[in-house]
Order: C-alpha cells, then structure tokens, then sequence
C-alpha cells in the first residue's frame, strides 16, 4: 500500500536538498533511470534536469500546502499539492506542483515532476 506520508516525506526531502549546493546530487540517486520533469519552460530528461539542478541558485525558502496523494498501485502514486518557494533576493515562485513516485527495492524514487507556476 502507498503511504501519503512516506511520499511527502520524499517530496519534502527532495526540496530540503535543493535548499543546498547538493540538490543535484540528491536527486542523482532518488530518481528513476527514465525520470522525467515539465516546467514551464519545457520537458527535461533525468540528466538535463539534474544538469539544471547544478547551476540553479539555492532555493531559501519553501512551504508545501495541502499536499494530496493518489494511490495508482502499492508500489506507486502521485503527490499534489501547492508550493510557495524562495531564492535569496528574488520573488516568491508559486506553483501547482504533481510528483508520481514508484517504490524500486524498498525506495521511493520520482519518476516524474511537474511544476505549473500560479
């Protein structure tokens, strides 16, 4: 059985990571070998995103709001919720964001993101 807190847990460690210079290296080993990420700006694949990830300036500040979980299966599900997030002397970046998880040897992995700005 999926657990939401389990998945929130990973999706809140995932934005800790970014609050530091090891962002890229965290999700190095949390996402899956076919992972991928939607922004605004387009789809990345897992290396263009973890590429990205490397030259982005720390996040400062995040708060995750109403997050929600959808079971697909026992070994997978999609976390939704609202984020307001901050970089250092720059506006406050609001999104919808989805996460689709699936559990790989006893881990939860992304295999998908999405963020879509407010």
């Amino acid at each position: 059985m999926t657990s939401a807190n389990e998945l929130i847990e990973a999706e809140r460690e995932g934005w800790l990571a970014l609050t530091t210079t090891d962002g890229a290296d965290y999700y190095e080993r949390h996402l899956t070998a076919t992972a991928m990420m939607g922004f605004a700006s387009g789809v990345m694949s897992r290396s263009d995103a973890i590429e990205a990830m490397k030259s982005a300036p720390p996040w400062s500040s995040f708060e995750i709001i109403d997050p929600q979980v959808v079971e697909l299966t026992a070994d997978s599900g999609v976390l939704v919720y609202r984020v307001v997030a901050q970089r250092p002397e720059q506006p406050p970046y609001r999104a919808l964001i989805s996460s689709v998880f699936v559990r790989e040897d006893g881990r939860w992995l992304l295999a998908f993101h999405q963020q879509s700005p407010m």
